[in-house]
């Protein structure tokens, strides 16, 4: 459930130790499909968990593992950081932030998207990296044996991202509870459990 720029500055970053992906378009890619199954289902999110190997709220380690162990390209690492982003970014809130939380249990998606929407746009328009990795994006190839996905999906998501990162931040009230500093911790926080993983699989 983080959005595009949290997922890009946590694979940049991790990549730091890795630098064999520094660089490499089709990684940066990788890291932002799994949110590709919305060009398939649109606002349906029931197929969501199982397009991110099962780590879309929860860790789920051997899911990630055993995708890594059979398809471990540049695009396929990203994808499996992707998905391991995720799961820590919302355990991470569901601990720390419990203001999102309603008295129902659900998460108050009002406050949720304007804090992470402009928070991401913010992030977008004030780090040179991001604006050079989705510059990037424009160069990687999609795969065409993707188990889960396919590569029309893939460059569709790809063209709806630049394109609405191109425009102003749908959401405009103060953010609240994620804010810049908040997403940066996260990254850094993020980082030991993808290279426990990696280094398990593919190190």
């Amino acid at each position: 459930m983080a959005l595009t720029m949290v997922h890009l500055l946590v694979a940049d970053r991790w990549a730091d130790g890795h630098p064999r992906y520094k660089d490499d378009p089709n990684y940066y890619l990788g890291a932002i499909s799994p949110d590709a199954i919305h060009i398939r289902d649109r606002g349906d999110k029931s197929h969501k968990d199982e397009i991110h190997l099962y780590n879309w709220r929860v860790l789920h380690r051997e899911p990630v593992e055993a995708y890594w162990r059979a398809r471990h390209s540049a695009f396929d690492v990203g994808y499996g950081v992707h998905v391991l982003t995720d799961c820590q970014w919302v355990q991470r809130y569901i601990k720390r932030l419990p203001q999102l939380i309603k008295p129902d249990g659900k998460l108050d998606i009002d406050i949720y998207y304007n804090d992470t929407f402009v928070t991401d746009f913010e992030l977008y328009n004030s780090v040179p990296r991001l604006r050079e990795i989705m510059g990037m994006l424009d160069q990687a190839q999609a795969p065409d044996d993707h188990p889960l996905l396919g590569r029309y999906e893939f460059t569709e998501w790809r063209r709806k991202i630049v394109a609405d990162y191109a425009q102003p931040c749908p959401k405009n009230d103060p953010v609240k509870y994620i804010t810049r500093q908040y997403v940066l911790d996260f990254v850094e926080d993020s980082l030991p459990l993808i290279g426990e993983i990696y280094d398990e699989t593919l190190g």
